[in-house]
């Protein structure tokens, strides 16, 4: 069962693990995260004129995309009787709801009721929230007062193929997703097979790390001893930028995003982007050879990480049914962090020194939620379009871990 909505702590009380990572309206962790835009929808995935709910944050909204094509954002129900909106129509950038034909235009406002003699529409409203297109997603603000401005990844507007690799929904809190993402030691052993990075079972395999806070939230650094280098950014509050070398054969590199935007407190939604650099004829060669891959049967990542964690498929076994290693690492992953149950007891946990990012991490994280709940300033963060970051650069510093 989810855990108990938890209101912001007083002054000098100590955080519990629920005030970090449940999200639902009045939570600390669900008001900090209420004040940055996040991805909400695949944006090819919903159509003019088309209607659909959604939860974000153990909160229900209505998506639609009005006939202009412009993508808007309201509450979950009809202020009249309180039916689903999502189940009515749009009319232009409006949307009416299938009970009484009360109408809504993006801005919330009642602009019709039809059975009213005496129309007290102006009186009435549904909140609205901004929404944007941006990278093939839907991006939405949910937080109180004037949205903050836009966050834009210019390298991943640059010229090339832009893909929206999956939107998956996981069965795990997403605090479990943005600890995974910086513990950089997981992969020999949960990715083997899927890279040339197997550390064996022994110390010899592994990558060196290091990991610093930035002005737009974490630098991650390791060095495998196969030469493989990684430089992996991290923006506040749960995206991530990164460089892979690229299973794609036209192309030696490419880059990556991904987002962990919690549902609830026990289920989590992945959004994954690539840009690949290719061009002119190779990229319609590769837009080509995807395109006739895209009609075989497709393997779910959260169904083939099931039958691992209910004992129906060996975890050894998972690299024999995907032909996409990017599906398999996925599915590897998974499998590690839903094995961990929906929400983890971290009670229970033994951190080392070489868990160095999940601990910075968890630091940064309380120490802002800390700040929120006291009436703290907040660090501000850079946006990534202001960011002087690369996936090239040297660690500044060795950020130490603390002993288990």
């Amino acid at each position: 069962m989810p855990l108990a909505k938890r209101k912001n702590r007083r002054p000098g009380k100590k955080l519990r693990y629920q005030d970090l990572v449940c999200t639902g309206p009045g939570t600390l962790a669900g008001n900090y995260l209420r004040r940055f835009w996040h991805p909400i929808h695949r944006a090819e995935e919903l159509r003019a004129g088309e209607a659909k709910p959604i939860e974000i944050m153990s909160e229900g909204f209505t998506l639609y995309r009005g006939e202009t094509g412009a993508p808007h954002v309201v509450g979950f129900r009809c202020p009249h009787r309180g039916t689903q909106l999502s189940a009515g129509w749009v009319e232009g950038d409006s949307i009416r709801c299938m009970y009484h034909g009360w109408c809504f235009n993006a801005a919330g406002q009642c602009t019709e009721q039809p059975a009213e003699e005496k129309s007290f529409a102006a009186k009435i409203r549904v909140r609205s929230y901004p929404a944007r297109e941006y990278l093939g997603l839907i991006f939405a603000y949910f937080g109180v007062g004037e949205a903050p401005p836009f966050p834009r990844y210019p390298h991943m507007e640059e010229e090339g193929v832009l893909e929206v690799l999956s939107t998956e929904v996981w069965a795990c809190n997403f605090f479990q997703r943005i600890d995974n993402n910086g513990d950089t030691y997981h992969a020999p052993f949960v990715h083997r097979g899927a890279y040339s990075v197997s550390a064996a079972n022994s110390r010899s395999g592994l990558p060196e790390i290091s990991k610093e806070e930035s002005p737009w939230g974490t630098t991650s650094y390791a060095s495998f001893a196969q030469g493989w280098r990684n430089v992996f950014q991290f923006f506040m509050p749960n995206a991530y930028a990164f460089r892979n070398p690229s299973p794609e054969p036209e192309c030696a590199s490419e880059d990556r995003m991904q987002w962990d935007v919690p549902l609830n407190d026990e289920q989590s939604l992945e959004f994954r982007l690539r840009r690949l650099p290719l061009t002119a004829k190779a990229a319609d060669e590769y837009r080509a050879r995807r395109t006739a891959a895209s009609a075989e049967p497709k393997i779910s990542v959260a169904q083939m990480g099931a039958a691992v964690l209910a004992g129906k498929l060996n975890f050894q076994d998972l690299d024999k049914f995907f032909q996409d290693k990017i599906a398999l690492v996925h599915t590897q992953d998974y499998v590690a962090q839903v094995g961990q149950g929906s929400l983890a007891d971290r009670a229970q946990e033994h951190l080392g020194r070489s868990d160095v990012g999940i601990i910075l991490f968890r630091k940064i994280w309380e120490r802002e939620l800390r700040a929120l709940a006291e009436g703290r300033p907040l660090k501000k963060w850079q946006l990534p379009q202001d960011a002087q970051f690369s996936f090239q650069q040297e660690p500044e510093k060795l950020v130490r871990g603390a002993r288990g």
